[in-house]
């Protein structure tokens, strides 16, 4: 009835660490009655033997009368574990070879709120008494808890229960160069972790490593008792501050934060989860937005997508950095084929966190589809169909708001070479509105660019390149029934480009940059100025063999 040999027996240097109170959802989740880990000064793995002992009542009666679990819960030995035969609610896990290994205990559906087993364990090495292990696993309630000997407890709460616990946050504005303090007060009804996490508020991108310059400075309770907190130093990463609650009552968790005098203008997320379940969905959750006051802006970055010639959408990131302004490209999910279009284009620049007014795409039948942006990192939704007839136009353009309006509008140019803008409402069931003339004559042009602004005045521009490969710049007004200015010749030699893009800010410097693709496949970025009379300086190669996408958008 023993077993096990690498940790001599009885190894006193052989440890586990403390096992934990569980507190189970019904029908949701378990809990592992296994220790996170053990230790001790051996070769090897430990050579012996866990033993669980359950029970409806506190363990400690030398009768055992009460093995087993309550109706409520419900007992997963594992692989690992075997019921000891004839004695009701004890499990024997052999450790070679085996981890740490431990049964797991849910609740069934029905389990009535405080259901609760009682539960110890023992570990006996090689060469000594499992039968004497049992015994003092029966009553280890009685006993002190040690390195190999230890009491806890599952019990079955409610979602209605558990949502008794509940905060309330305080998060003010912090001053770029000042700090702030925050709060949360928790009214616990159950012992929990309280985990407070700094993420990106909806809308915002996430921060590179040293960009933030946003830190915890402290955290605590001011020494109420049964409450212990703590934080991470440096930089915030996500999970910054984290207390243990051992015992219900009312507590106030204060944390301050300093920015540093450079931090940005950030919008940011405090999201506090009280952590009461040991596994699965339902714990309390509250979140507040609070920003950083600063007069320094967070420069956005965006994305820009190639359609191979299979039919699929890549997505490349913006990183803000110039020499690499875009990540790895990865594969847009699903499997539409893209291919089906014969026209496709972003109304404006999409960020990294897919936000921005969306794409439009026309079927080769004519009729005319509107794709919203996610705002959740994966681009697009799924497609409204917005009406037929759009074969009539040889161009379809982004050009983000040309009318002052703040929504986003298209440009359609007819096979006669007339111009029309389409002005965008930001109704997704109807995206625009009617048709305004903009000027005939732009059949001179076998490329138009829209959607951001060159000049620095705040107002979408257009780019023109003419079948000589002079590339133009058309101010934008603001204004709908003029949306343009003058021309503006930029310079010549584009010719040789099969792909303009302008995807928008792509090394943080606030001004809009240009794409473009030549014959042999490279890619070249052309950083922006935000001047009429020079709108882009030199170009700079960012990538080769990009063949393979029949259009960039």
């Amino acid at each position: 009835m023993a077993s096990g040999t690498a940790v001599a027996a009885p190894d006193p240097t052989f440890y586990f660490e403390p096992v934990e109170h569980n507190i189970v959802m019904p029908g949701e989740g378990w809990a592992e009655l296994a220790p996170s880990g053990y230790g001790g000064d051996h070769s090897g793995e430990p050579d012996g033997t866990y033993i669980y002992a359950l029970s409806k009542k506190p363990l400690t009666s030398t009768k055992w009368t009460n093995g087993g679990v309550p109706t409520g819960l419900k007992v997963d030995p594992t692989a690992d574990c075997k019921p000891k035969a004839g004695v009701a609610g004890v499990y024997l896990c052999p450790m070679k070879g085996h981890g740490n290994p431990g049964p797991w205990v849910s609740a069934t559906r029905t389990a009535a709120n405080g259901t609760t087993v009682y539960y110890s364990l023992v570990y006996v090495p090689r060469g000594k008494s499992v039968d004497a292990g049992i015994k003092e696993a029966q009553t280890a309630g009685s006993k002190a808890i040690g390195s190999r000997r230890a009491h806890a407890t599952v019990t079955a709460r409610t979602k209605a229960h558990v949502a008794r616990n509940t905060m309330t946050l305080t998060t003010p504005t912090v001053p770029a160069g000042g700090s702030v303090r925050h709060s949360v007060r928790l009214r616990a009804v159950d012992r929990g972790e309280l985990l407070l996490s700094l993420t990106p508020a909806p809308g915002s991108r996430r921060w590179d490593e040293g960009e933030l310059k946003v830190s915890v400075d402290s955290a605590g309770t001011g020494g109420a008792s049964g409450a212990t907190c703590d934080h991470t130093t440096g930089e915030i990463s996500y999970t910054s501050v984290y207390c243990d609650i051992t015992k219900p009552g009312t507590y106030t968790i204060t944390y301050d934060l300093k920015a540093g005098a450079k931090a940005p203008a950030w919008r940011l997320r405090n999201t506090a989860v009280y952590e009461v379940y040991s596994w699965g969905t339902g714990n309390p959750e509250k979140s507040s937005d609070f920003s950083v006051r600063s007069p320094i802006p967070v420069t956005e970055r965006f994305r820009l997508v190639g359609r191979s010639a299979s039919g699929d959408l890549h997505d490349f990131q913006g990183t803000g950095k110039g020499a690499k302004p875009f990540t790895s490209p990865e594969l847009v999910g699903g499997t539409f084929n893209w291919n089906q279009y014969s026209a496709l284009t972003r109304l404006a620049p999409v960020t990294v966190q897919s936000s921005g007014p969306g794409a439009v795409a026309r079927d080769k039948s004519g009729v005319l589809w509107f794709y919203r942006t996610s705002g959740d990192g994966g681009i697009y939704r799924d497609r409204i169909k917005v009406g037929g007839g759009w074969n009539a136009f040889n161009s379809l353009t982004g050009a983000s708001d040309l009318t002052g309006d703040k929504k986003a509008d298209l440009l359609a140019r007819d096979t006669k070479g007339t111009l029309w803008l389409y002005p965008g409402t930001g109704a997704p069931a109807k995206p625009f509105g009617s048709k305004i003339k903009v000027g005939g004559g732009w059949q001179i042009f076998n490329a138009l660019v829209g959607g951001v602004d060159l000049t620095g005045d705040k107002k979408a521009d257009l780019l023109a390149r003419d079948t000589a490969g002079t590339l133009w710049l058309y101010p934008g007004t603001g204004k709908a029934a003029k949306p343009f200015g003058s021309k503006v010749k930029v310079s010549t030699g584009w010719k040789g480009s099969n792909a303009l893009v302008a995807p928008g800010d792509l090394n943080s410097d606030g001004k809009a940059d240009l794409v473009t693709r030549d014959s042999s496949g490279a890619v070249w970025s052309h950083q922006g100025t935000g001047t009429a009379a020079k709108p882009l300086g030199a170009k700079v190669r960012i990538a080769t063999n990009w063949k393979k996408y029949n259009l960039l958008f």
